[in-house]
């Protein structure tokens, strides 16, 4: 694997932000390791939303730099990834008491046993298991097809949760477009959230006059639809969309509007 000092030190070279991709050529390394690198430079780099990163200034010493050997490399990374899957670990250890009913002996459910043993509440626990699942279906590329691999796992149980009420192939639909907003980076639950939001479809109640309906320019994404609805309106749209099956608001809508377009048709 390429070194942090070398990455770091062909950055320094450049005026302004480099992206990845030139970066890695320049390098002659691999695209993915340039960005792993360039992730674990902490504060002395930024990035800005085209995936272009750059030296910071005068924020940190540049000479701050410690190389670390082979074996604190390998440490280090055992070490993130222990603290980083803990949730999942804890989970997937869950998932099993529950599902051999390996609790039987000293309780009668495992909602009792969970709270008894490990001081977790109905809800903390299945949140748990419902995370570990999630960050199986990550992992898993054959569920879904033409999806970019998925290289940057969640890193706590509250980034997991928007997701779990998503059938697997959307879940991977999410994560993907929830690291996109956070530019390349682990994202917050509230980001996450708003990637799911997204997918389903959900419009969001207008409680502002001054807002307008139309197209919104989003930094990293590009152009999306935006339609502001009183609370009425959207009560009756939510109504509607479960009545008829629809996966999203937008797609309820668009059966409405083809109705109408064959009713007038005709």
């Amino acid at each position: 694997m390429i070194s942090i000092e070398r990455v770091y030190g062909k950055l320094d070279q450049t005026a302004g932000f480099t992206s990845v991709v030139e970066l890695a050529m320049i390098l002659e390394a691999n695209t993915s390791e340039v960005r792993q690198r360039l992730r674990e430079l902490g504060e002395r780099v930024a990035q800005n939303e085209h995936d272009e990163w750059r030296v910071v200034g005068q924020t940190v010493d540049r000479l701050s730099i410690s190389p670390l050997s082979p074996s604190e490399i390998e440490e280090k990374e055992r070490l993130e990834n222990i603290v980083q899957q803990a949730f999942f670990v804890a989970g997937q250890a869950l998932k099993t008491l529950r599902d051999k009913k390996l609790y039987r002996e000293t309780h009668a459910t495992f909602e009792k046993y969970a709270e008894a043993k490990f001081g977790y509440k109905k809800s903390a626990a299945y949140y748990l298991i419902n995370a570990s699942e999630v960050v199986n279906n990550l992992k898993c590329p054959q569920i879904v097809e033409k999806i970019e691999t998925i290289e940057i796992l969640p890193a706590s149980e509250s980034q997991c949760r928007p997701m779990t009420k998503l059938p697997p192939e959307r879940q991977r639909l999410a994560w993907s477009k929830a690291i996109r907003k956070a530019n390349g980076r682990v994202p917050s639950a509230k980001i996450v959230k708003e990637a799911v939001d997204e997918i389903e479809g959900k419009l969001k109640v207008k409680t502002d006059k001054t807002k307008r309906d139309g197209p919104v320019k989003v930094a990293g994404i590009g152009i999306e639809y935006v339609a502001h609805l009183d609370e009425e309106t959207y009560d009756l749209l939510k109504e509607y969309q479960q009545r008829v099956g629809a996966i999203t608001f937008n797609g309820a809508i668009r059966r409405l509007l083809n109705q109408e377009k064959i009713r007038t048709n005709h």
